[in-house]
């Protein structure tokens, strides 16, 4: 990033709707808080956005329905990215790539790309409820079984990529591993 080391953790998700629908409840306040977060600010280019309670940032690229791409400057961590790209399949289908980069190196990655990706998946989930008509249990994901487990299967999904892509050693993978399970599944 910034001509300096750093990470990406990306994710892909089709969902049966158009492109112009998952814009919207990506882009849409009163959407976007249905199945992620309350969002306030200008929403455009050049604007300036903030999560209740989370992230906030720059529009630095807005280009209906295409492509959204946001800093991301969460309190007590260096400034990240996410990029989202948008790809209609035909008038009833759309892929949404979610790309979220930061700075770092070596060991350090590890416990970026779990606690991003591990973060997204259960958002990316709720937006797909969302464009399907339904209306996302947020609350779901922080009480039910079934959300415990998939958080674990995630976790371990996330870590078999970075074990795959020999992105550090395999028992610091581990090791960073089992600490976000212990952040996102507090027993």
């Amino acid at each position: 990033m910034a001509g300096g080391p750093g990470y990406a953790a990306v994710l892909r998700r089709t969902y049966d709707a158009p492109a112009e629908d998952v814009w919207d409840a990506i882009t849409t306040p009163e959407r976007l808080e249905r199945w992620f977060l309350p969002v306030s600010g200008n929403l455009e280019h050049g604007g300036k956005f903030q999560l209740e309670g989370h992230a906030g940032g720059d529009i630095v690229e807005c280009d209906r329905p295409r492509k959204l791409h946001l800093t991301w400057m969460a309190e007590g961590h260096p400034a990240n990215e996410i990029v989202l790209v948008l790809t209609a399949d035909g008038d009833s289908r759309t892929t949404l790539e979610l790309e979220h980069s930061g700075p770092g190196e070596g060991d350090e990655v590890i416990g970026h790309v779990l606690a991003v990706g591990v973060g997204w998946d259960p958002a990316l989930i709720a937006l797909g409820q969302q464009v399907a008509g339904e209306t996302p249990d947020k609350q779901w994901w922080f009480e039910s079984p079934e959300a415990l487990e998939f958080t674990k299967m995630s976790v371990r999904s996330w870590a078999e990529v970075l074990k795959d892509r020999k992105v550090a050693d395999a028992d610091a993978v581990d090791k960073t591993a089992e600490e976000t399970l212990g952040f996102y599944t507090p027993e």
